[in-house]
């Protein structure tokens, strides 16, 4: 997503008040939404690994798919970001909400203050098996187990594999690797009974 892209502009409370160009948004501190999704399978939970090339966050692990939503959409349009970021889609009602999160914090991009809009859903898929992911705005993906998720959002290392698009490895997961989320330790526990 550019700079120059419109996000909407909300108050406080999440109701609209205008448009106004996503650089703008995170040099203004304006509150915006996201839409975030987590996926699970029986082995876990599907972490993103973020590209060195982004500008909030690189090389950090995040939600399985996660971004803005662009002036105009709906929640559900989110879906879009799963479709760029994964290269997989799945439908409205094939989703968990796990509900809305408040984030305030400073970032690569400046101040961050979003509404997000956190969903799971359940892909048994082999991780070998995503291949569509975006190469640009992703490096690859993680997965840990649930029961090491809980482990990892509070604060020790756990293990995991790692896909690259190429070759999958084993690899130590680190808690400072994570992109800070104030929900993640609400939020494990219900991935792990998804999972």
């Amino acid at each position: 997503m550019s700079d120059d892209e419109l996000l909407d502009v909300l108050d406080a409370g999440g109701r609209r008040v205008g448009t106004k160009a996503r650089g703008a948004v995170h040099r203004d501190g304006d509150w915006h939404r996201a839409f975030h999704l987590w996926v699970v399978d029986a082995g876990g939970v599907l972490l993103q690994h973020r590209s060195e090339a982004k500008q909030a966050w690189p090389g950090y692990l995040d939600a399985t798919a996660a971004g803005h939503l662009v002036a105009g959409e709906e929640v559900a349009d989110g879906l879009r970001e799963v479709r760029e970021e994964l290269g997989v889609t799945y439908a409205p009602a094939e989703l968990h909400a796990l509900g809305v999160h408040r984030v305030d914090e400073q970032d690569g991009e400046g101040a961050n203050r979003e509404l997000q809009h956190v969903f799971a859903v359940r892909d048994d898929r082999p991780l070998d098996a995503w291949t569509g992911f975006d190469r640009i705005e992703l490096a690859g993906l993680v997965r840990v187990a649930a029961a090491d998720l809980l482990v990892l959002v509070a604060g020790a290392d756990v293990p995991g594999r790692a896909w690259d698009g190429t070759r999958i490895r084993q690899r130590t997961v680190g808690a400072a690797e994570l992109v800070p989320a104030p929900y993640l330790p609400e939020l494990a526990p219900h991935l792990a009974r998804l999972s």
